[in-house]
């Protein structure tokens, strides 16, 4: 049988009122922007400081602490601190050699100029503190090519002369501005070169290949080429002329000549070197110097080519050939 279930007891005594709910008010409005400004003192300032420099936030907050809340003194500590940490950085040594970065073209008037900048990583090629200086790094060496001699058409910078070169004046040198953006970027960075080639009576048609989208004033990317170029005659080239330079810019950063050849020289074979011989990329069955003589008679004088990353030539480049009177 089952078991029998015995019969609840009640209780006695008055029995309990049930329990009675009390709506919440609903809440008030926030006006915009009141929860950064209700932020504390504290956190205003490390969110200040962190968009000022760009450093990472346990830096800033260290900086911030070490100045007693002060913006000014904290900036100028991590400042220092980035420059320390930079100058350590490319003394340390078996450390890790930069081979990716970019190459800066920069031109202005019958002039342009050209650097490559290294770092250990794409990553930080792509970031906008590194890309800044790339340009600081061609600004520098335009000013420098702007004060040369006046018979001076073309020089190539090692990293000794590029490292004290200034971006503008009153500007810190170069390599002070390296190390501040090593301490920054956190890697090993290198000013590995520049050159520059001036084009009097006629003008310098540059080109940059890469990633970068382009955009004023330096054009960014892993090659570059300068081109100094002159028309037939006197005049100021016309815009078809300087379309032809840039579309030889663009020749020399494809086919990677290493001399310039003459006008008159004969289509050479798949393994020519010689600029002027090699065949046209829009005619590959046609000189280059041929091509152009054929098409408003553009004449190249020199020409300058940067590849990120690539040795450079051991023994000291000679001088460029000035144009003709």
């Amino acid at each position: 049988m089952p078991p029998s279930r015995s019969t609840p007891r009640h209780r006695s005594g008055p029995v309990p009122s049930p329990l009675r709910y009390h709506p919440l008010p609903p809440p008030s409005p926030v006006p915009p922007g009141r929860w950064f400004s209700a932020a504390p003192p504290a956190l205003r300032d490390l969110r200040e400081l962190r968009a000022r420099t760009g450093q990472p936030v346990m830096r800033c907050r260290e900086a911030l602490e070490r100045a007693g809340g002060d913006l000014r003194q904290a900036e100028a500590w991590l400042e220092a601190e980035s420059r320390r940490r930079g100058w350590a950085r490319a003394a340390a040594p078996g450390a890790r050699r930069a081979r990716e970065g970019l190459v800066g073209v920069l031109s202005e008037g019958s002039a342009a100029v050209m650097v490559e900048v290294n770092c250990e990583t794409d990553f930080v090629a792509r970031t906008p503190d590194f890309q800044q200086l790339v340009e600081m790094a061609a600004r520098g060496v335009l000013g420098h090519c702007q004060g040369a001699s006046g018979t001076k058409v073309g020089h190539l910078l090692r990293e000794e002369e590029l490292a004290q070169l200034r971006a503008g004046d009153g500007a810190e040198l170069l390599s002070d501005q390296l190390a501040l953006a090593m301490g920054r970027l956190g890697e090993r960075l290198a000013l590995r070169r520049a050159g520059w080639l001036r084009a009097p009576g006629g003008f310098v048609a540059t080109y940059a290949h890469g990633w970068v989208p382009p955009g004023p004033p330096v054009a960014m990317g892993t090659y570059g080429a300068l081109v100094a170029c002159g028309g037939p005659g006197p005049e100021p080239p016309s815009p078809e002329l300087q379309e032809l330079g840039r579309r030889v810019a663009q020749h020399v950063v494809g086919m990677a000549p290493t001399a310039l050849g003459t006008p008159e020289d004969e289509l050479g074979g798949d393994t020519e070197t010689r600029l002027l011989a090699q065949g046209s990329l829009l005619e590959p069955g046609v000189p280059l110097g041929r091509y152009l003589r054929e098409r408003g008679g553009l004449q190249v004088w020199d020409f300058l080519r940067f590849q990120c990353g690539e040795e450079p030539p051991q023994e000291p480049p000679q001088e460029p050939s000035a144009p003709p009177a």
